[in-house]
């Protein structure tokens, strides 16, 4: 917390009137917004192709303490939009390979599957 603060005091004077409205904004978002639930943040992580939030953690590179907070309490709506994007994403992509291979018969599932891709 105290880096985030001394990061606020350091950039104070370069905010602009129009940085008010963000900033509440975010306030808005990590306080009253409604969080995704914790079953909500499990089902996107299994679509995901994970098998629990401990293997999607590892597997993508987050501290194991960050999951296990948004497994029992849920995530703010940012952390949200964001988690989401990567799962349309992901769907867009798996429809993607699948015309791939349906016009050129050269599966990428395999692909993925070594190189440990969600």
């Amino acid at each position: 917390m105290h880096t985030n603060l001394t990061q606020l005091v350091m950039r104070s004077p370069l905010f602009r009137p129009s940085d008010i409205g963000l900033l509440m904004e975010r306030l808005h978002t990590h306080a009253i917004k409604p969080r995704l639930s914790p079953e909500e943040f499990l089902d996107v992580v299994a679509s995901l192709g994970f098998s629990s939030a401990q293997e999607f953690a590892e597997r993508i590179g987050l501290d194991n303490r960050t999951v296990e907070t948004w497994s029992r309490f849920g995530m703010s709506r940012d952390a949200a939009q964001l988690l989401l994007a990567l799962l349309t994403y992901r769907n867009r992509l798996i429809g993607a390979m699948e015309e791939f291979e349906r016009c050129t018969q050269i599966p990428l599932n395999g692909f993925f599957e070594d190189h440990r891709l969600p």
